[in-house]
C-alpha cells in the first residue's frame, strides 16, 4: 500500500529526516536530534515510528547503539508505480525522491565532514507475503533468480565455505564464498561483482540475509551489505540495485510475476 509512505512523505521533518540518511546513512538518534535543530528527542522519536512503519527507515542494532537507515525499497516501488514504470534502472530511484522532496537537481549535496573512507552498512527491507521457505528458495534456487535478479542464475551447494557464482548466459557477474547458512532464516556470503571492471578491482564485501516472521503469512526480509568502502565502484552499483531486486523478489513471491511481468 502507498497511502503510508505518502503519508509518512507528507512532513516537511520527516522529509528532513530522510534527507539526512541520504546524505549520510546508518546515523543514531543522537546524531539525528542534533541535526533538527528546535526539536525535542521524543519529537524526533515520534517522527521515525512514522517512517519505519511506512517501511521509509529501518533499524540495526550495533553494539548498544540503534542504527537507522533510509530503506530504498519502497521508494523504488513508488518509483516503478508512479515515475517511470518502464525504465529498469534502479539508481535513479533515490535521486527521484531528492527532485520530489524539493531540492533543486543542481544544488549538490551537503559535504559531511564526518565522513570516513568506510561507508555505513547498505540496509533494506522488505516485508513479504511468504513463508520463510519461499522466501529461502528465492534467494538460493536459480529457478526464481532467473526471474528477479536481472536475469542470473545461482550455483552453489551453500555449505559453510562453499564457493557460488552468479551467472548471465554463463557469465560470470558474481562470485564469492557461503560464510554461514542457517535455513531457512540467515544466509552470510562474501560478494565480488566482477561485471564491471571498476567492481572487479574492489576488494571483497559481504552480505547478509535474514528472514523473520512479522505476523501471520508475512515475513521480513532485512538484506545488510557490509564492508562497502565510501566512493567505491561497489556501493555505488548496490546501492541501485539492491532495491530493484528486493522489490523484484516481493512482486515475484506475492503474484508470480516479477517487476517486468515475467
Amino acid at each position: 500500500m502507498d497511502g503510508p509512505v505518502f503519508g509518512a512523505l507528507a512532513d516537511p521533518t520527516r522529509r528532513h529526516l530522510l534527507d539526512l540518511l541520504f546524505e549520510r546513512d546508518g546515523r543514531t538518534l543522537g546524531e539525528l536530534v542534533a541535526a533538527v535543530p528546535g526539536m525535542t528527542r521524543f519529537g524526533v522519536m515520534k517522527h521515525l515510528r512514522v517512517l519505519e512503519a511506512a517501511e521509509l527507515v529501518t533499524t540495526r542494532r550495533v553494539g548498544r547503539e540503534k542504527h537507522h537507515y533510509l530503506n530504498p525499497v519502497p521508494i523504488r516501488r513508488l518509483h516503478d508505480r508512479w515515475l517511470d514504470k518502464y525504465r529498469t534502472r534502479a539508481a535513479d530511484s533515490l535521486l527521484d525522491l531528492q527532485r520530489a522532496l524539493g531540492r533543486p537537481a543542481t544544488e549538490p549535496m551537503e559535504e559531511n565532514p564526518m565522513t570516513t573512507t568506510a561507508a555505513p552498512d547498505f540496509v533494506a527491507a522488505v516485508y513479504i507475503r511468504a513463508t520463510p521457505e519461499a522466501i529461502w528458495r528465492a534467494i538460493t534456487e536459480t529457478d526464481f533468480t532467473l526471474r528477479y535478479y536481472y536475469g542470473s542464475a545461482i550455483e552453489s551447494t551453500f555449505e559453510p565455505g562453499s564457493p557460488y557464482r552468479m551467472t548471465i548466459d554463463g557469465d560470470l557477474q558474481i562470485e564469492g564464498e557461503i560464510v554461514e547458512v542457517v535455513p531457512p532464516r540467515r544466509l552470510v556470503q562474501t560478494f565480488r561483482g566482477v561485471w564491471d571492471e571498476g567492481m572487479a578491482a574492489d576488494a571483497p564485501t559481504r552480505v547478509t540475509w535474514e528472514i523473520e516472521e512479522a505476523m501471520p503469512g508475512v515475513c521480513k526480509l532485512t538484506l545488510i551489505h557490509d564492508g562497502l568502502a565510501a566512493g567505491s565502484a561497489t556501493l555505488e552499483q548496490v546501492s541501485g540495485g539492491w532495491p530493484f531486486i528486493l522489490s523484484g523478489m516481493k512482486s515475484l513471491l506475492e503474484t508470480g510475476k516479477g517487476l517486468g511481468g515475467e
